[in-house]
């Protein structure tokens, strides 16, 4: 296989999260995260096989390091699937794809260095944040509600990639990643409960079809894309990477217009269009 295939079958795959995760409505969007985590926890298990085994031979710091990055993930993907009940597809994946600042201003306040292209693209990306956020405060509504939403997920997101750095020489991918998944889909379960939003219902318009949208969301974009992702890393260079995750707003912006006729806003294409440059110019080049 040709040493891009996988990247560009991630992108693809992680490009349908967004309009997935629309075609499950009208089940609540906790309810979304928490399924579609809980989903991808046991796929992963399953995939991992007896090498879960390495998890007991962690000690009590890299557990508590385990335990924190799953729950980071657990607010990113709770956070950020609300986002697309309040604003547009574009908005919403667009500011989500602001992690990389994020893990730069993060590191910054840890002790990493923050190199002055990185701070041009934090710049450059924050005005596209602001174009975007203007025009939903103009419009008026709850969209501003999801842009903030979209923001906290593109900030967990970061801290939760920050935490899981330390783990990388202490677990083989596949366990490191069906232990956050399922950290993150038991803490998911739990904020449900205590919410008091029911996780499996049928009827005022959710169907078995609003069910097989989130099974699918978690097959193809948590296993198939996020796996591919790890695959291409090991094969492409990271700057090659990072250039092509910054697709994935695009795509899933294409296919809510194409499934659902979703045009977005011209604020969001254009401050979508600014944020996806910032990150490009501050961080792609980045190895």
């Amino acid at each position: 296989m040709p040493s891009r295939v996988p990247l560009v079958l991630a992108i693809l795959l992680l490009s349908t999260a967004a309009p997935l995760i629309r075609a499950a409505a009208p089940v609540p969007p906790l309810a979304i995260a928490a399924l579609r985590i809980s989903l991808a926890a046991l796929a992963l298990a399953a995939i991992a096989g007896r090498d879960l085994a390495s998890l007991r031979r962690l000690g009590r710091t890299e557990r508590a390091l385990v335990l924190a990055a799953g729950l980071l993930l657990g607010v990113h993907f709770g956070v950020w699937i609300t986002s697309l009940s309040f604003t547009s597809t574009a908005a919403s994946v667009a500011l989500v794809a602001t992690n990389p600042m994020f893990a730069a201003l993060l590191g910054w306040i840890i002790g990493d260095s923050v190199s002055r292209r990185e701070w041009i693209g934090i710049g450059v990306a924050a005005g596209g944040c602001a174009i975007l956020a203007g025009g939903d405060w103009q419009a008026g509504g709850d969209a501003l509600i999801g842009d903030g939403l979209a923001v906290l997920g593109a900030a967990t997101a970061a801290a939760y990639l920050i935490v899981g750095r330390r783990l990388r020489e202490a677990l083989p991918l596949f366990p490191y990643l069906a232990a956050v998944n399922g950290v993150a889909g038991i803490g998911l379960m739990i904020a449900t409960a205590v919410a008091g939003v029911t996780v499996l219902e049928l009827g005022g318009g959710v169907t078995a079809w609003s069910y097989a949208a989130i099974a699918a969301s978690a097959l193809f974009a948590s296993v198939g894309g996020h796996t591919l992702l790890n695959v291409a890393v090991r094969r492409v260079p990271t700057h090659l990477v990072a250039l092509a995750i910054l697709g994935e707003p695009i795509g899933a912006s294409l296919l809510s217009w194409a499934a659902f006729g979703e045009v977005p806003p011209w604020t969001a294409a254009a401050g979508g269009v600014v944020i996806l440059c910032g990150i490009g110019v501050g961080f792609a080049g980045k190895r």
